[in-house]
Formats: C-alpha cells, structure tokens, sequence
C-alpha cells in the first residue's frame, strides 16, 4: 500500500506552482509597458493634433482675409453713396472689380438693385429686391439690423458655380431724418476663387480628408460647401476650428483618412515598446519637444509671422482688456488705423521681397516712437492698427504726426541700389462709449478720408464727421 500511495503522489511532486512574484512581476512589465506606449502614441497624436491646428489656423485665416479684403471694398461703395448719392458708380465701379475673384458690385436704393457693374451676363440683378422673401434676405435684414456688412452665401450662380454675398447697409442724414436707413452695397464674390486661394488640397496631401462647412440658417441644417474626395468619417477623431467672417459662422473640420492603428509609424512604435529602456528616453525627449512646439505655436497665435508684432486676432482680445482698465481709471482711449500709401507699387515695382522689407521697417520706426505699453498690430496687408490710452486729443495727434513724419522723413535703403520714398496715411478715433467695432470703423472711416484726401496726412473722426488734423507735404 505504501508503494502504491508513492506511486500515485509522483505526478503531484512533478508539478511545481507558478511563483506570485512571477505573476506580480510580468502583470506590472505588461502594464507599465502597455502604459509607456499608449502615453507614447498619445502623445505623437498631440503633437500631430498641434501641427494640424496650425495649419488649420493658416487655412482658415487665409479664408478669412481673403474674403474680408475683398468685401472691404463696400466701404468704397458706401462712401460714394454718401458722397453724391452713386451718381459716379460707373465711373468708380470699374475700379473696384480689380480682383478676379469678384464676380460684380451693385448698388440698391432700398433694397432694390438698380445699377450693377459689369452689367453683361449680370442683367438679371437689375431689379432685385433684397427684402421680397427670397434668397439673400436674411442677410439684408441682418446688416440693415446691425448697421454693418454681412456675409452670405455660398449660392448657386445659375452657371454651374457658387457666389458670395458680402452687403452693407448705407446710411445717410436728411433734413428729415438722422441716420436714415438708404439701402444697400454689395459685392459678389466667385466661391471657387476663394477655395483656389485657401489651398485646402494640402490636407489631401497630407493624408487627411476636410469639410468646409455652416449651418443654413434657414433650416438650422448642417450644409457641406465644399469638401476632399474622401470624406471625412463620422465618429472619426478630427480637428475643428470655426471662420467668423462678417456675421457669418463657418466651419473647416479635418480628420485623418488612416486610423492610428492602421500607421506603420505606430506598429513601429508599438514594436519598439518592448525596450522599455528606449520608451523612457523617446518620452523624455516626446515631451521636451512637445512643450517647445506649444511655446512656438502659442507665439505663432498671437503675433504677425513677418513683422513679429501682434496679429489682428490677438489685439483686438487684448485690446478689450486694456478698454476695460481704461475705463475704472476713466482714460481717453483712441485707435489709429494706418496704411501705407501706394505699396502696391512699391511690390510691382521692386517684388514681394522688397515688399516685406518695407514692412519689417515700418514696424521698427512705429515701434520705436510708441510707447511700450502702446498696443501695436497688423491689421492686415499693409495695414496697421494701434490703441493708445490717457492721452489728450492734442497730443494723440502730435504723437501720430511724428509717427508720420518717421515713415516719411527717411527712405527706404536696401542692396542693389535700392532707395524708396513712402509715406503712410493715418485716421483717429476716439473711444466714446467702449464699444470697440465702432471704434475701429470710424478710424478706418478717417483712414480713407485721409487717402481721398491726397495721402501722407493725418485725420481725426469727431461724431458724425471727419475733420483733417494735419497733413504731410
């Protein structure tokens, strides 16, 4: 019996236990393994995620300024309503369609249109009544409502193509009536122009699929205005960033055409996480990077990437609080708009390069003659902003006259012999009631008269009118 006992113990004493520890030890090498990849692979999508918002941003930006250039062009349309009532909209038209991308410019006396440029292939517009109910009402009853210019559109062109609407309300004073509702401006602009200048096929290149798009505010329905061949998935990761561009909200949303597991850069990634002595070094130098890029990009966000100073974006933000420090210590505020006279000539003449040079050098003579807590930006162009605080009228002027004189008094010196002379043409307005669009519409308003007035001079928006300041010779 003790044999037999024996013998039916020997495969009990052949089976050995796996050891706790064993089990312990591999569980947390898998997890914390496990744990270095996954934060790895999260990590390199962040900094993906950055890139993309970059370029996004550069997109979405070119977009904007695209469009607010050319519909600027209705303040043109307005000043000469309330010059002489359009009676030289024949005349001034021809000059204001210096752009392919716009389609045509039209006047409406109460909503009703009456004179168009060019007016062949565009003689259906005569006639049309902005406010009958139909397309493009919303618009007009909205700008005539908010007093300024408002975007509409994409709508179909009857030709296989799609406009954009950019109409601004014009108002007048009569003997009857101050601030009289006269009708409305108007441009039109080619859509597909203004998607050939964005160059969203780049997201294409890249390995990513984009829709452009807004909600139609008729039916609050989401409405896809242009978009990639391969369409962006639903319930796929993806990057959003809204275009506000006068009273209109767009979208641009990209997604990546591969899913991150479908990326041989992560199986790679995947592969080499087994050498945890490599994921703890590639983390390190994962983070290092990704908090520069941060810096970096935070930087690009707010400030203009030629001439280092703010962005149009980030001034008017910081513009608000500054009002808002203004106004407890109950200070004069006022914004200069400026621009530099015939700089498209100085680009045709001596190229882009040049160009930028001219503008680099700007910055540094407006920078030196402000004071350092002065707010400073590119408006756009060539065209600059600034806001000034605790200041008197007298001396906002004699500040912006030496600024001026600074653009004036030197020119402009640079290899091969080249020497420019330019000025700059400068319109002041003061903060009345903090309301900052208004504000920064009346300088511009001053800015064009200053223009109209022969350039290279200052002129200072009081109430309803424009009186001149000073002027260069």
């Amino acid at each position: 019996m003790k044999d037999k006992n024996n013998t039916a113990n020997e495969p009990q004493q052949g089976y050995r236990k796996v050891s706790p520890i064993v089990v312990i030890s591999t569980l947390i090498s898998f997890l914390f393994c496990s744990f270095i990849i996954s934060t790895t692979i999260i990590e390199r999508q962040t900094v993906i995620n950055m890139k993309l918002e970059q370029i996004i941003f550069e997109k979405a930006h070119r977009i904007s300024e695209a469009i607010t250039h050319l519909l600027y062009k209705t303040n043109i349309l307005s000043s000469l309503i309330v010059h002489d009532n359009g009676d030289s909209f024949d005349v001034i038209a021809p000059a204001i369609i210096d752009d392919p991308s716009i389609k045509n410019v039209f006047i409406a006396p109460g909503g009703i249109v009456t004179e168009v440029y060019p007016l062949s292939g565009n003689e259906n517009v005569i006639g049309f009544n902005f406010f009958s109910g139909g397309e493009g009402t919303r618009e007009a009853v909205l700008a005539r409502e908010l007093g300024d210019t408002v975007l509409g559109g994409p709508y179909s062109s009857g030709l296989g193509g799609q406009t954009l609407a950019g109409s601004m309300p014009v108002f007048i004073d009569t003997a009857e009536e101050e601030h009289k509702f006269w009708g409305l401006v108007s441009v039109t602009l080619n859509f597909n122009n203004i998607l050939d200048h964005a160059e969203l096929e780049v997201f294409e290149t890249l390995g990513y699929s984009y829709e452009l798009w807004r909600m139609n505010p008729v039916n609050n329905e989401k409405v896809v205005i242009a978009s990639s061949a391969e369409p962006v998935k639903p319930n796929s990761r993806f990057v959003e960033r809204p275009i506000n561009i006068f009273h209109a909200e767009w979208n641009l949303k990209i997604s990546p055409v591969r899913m991150w597991h479908n990326s041989p850069e992560n199986l790679i990634l995947i592969i080499a996480g087994i050498c945890i002595s490599f994921i703890v070094f590639f983390i390190m130098q994962n983070n290092i990077e990704m908090k520069r890029m941060q810096s970096v990009f935070e930087q690009m966000a707010i400030t203009d990437p030629l001439t280092g100073i703010f962005n149009r974006r980030h001034f008017l933000e910081i513009s608000h609080i500054s009002i808002e420090k203004a106004r407890r210590h109950k200070e004069n505020c006022y914004f200069i708009m400026f621009d530099i006279d015939r700089f498209k000539q100085v680009n045709d003449t001596y190229g882009h390069q040049t160009g930028d040079k001219v503008l680099m050098d700007v910055t540094a003579r407006i920078k030196a003659d402000i004071r350092p807590y002065d707010l400073f930006a590119r408006y756009g162009g060539e065209e600059f902003i600034l806001f000034i605080t605790g200041v008197s009228k007298k001396e906002v002027i004699d500040m912006v006259e030496r600024l001026r004189f600074s653009l004036y008094s030197r020119k402009y010196e640079y290899d091969d012999d080249i020497s420019i002379e330019s000025s700059a043409s400068f319109g002041i307005a003061q903060l009345s009631d903090y309301n900052i669009d208004k504000a920064i519409k009346h300088s511009d308003e001053a800015l064009y008269t200053a223009k109209a007035n022969g350039r290279n001079c200052v002129v200072f928006y009081e109430g309803n009118q424009i009186s001149g300041a000073t002027s260069g010779s």
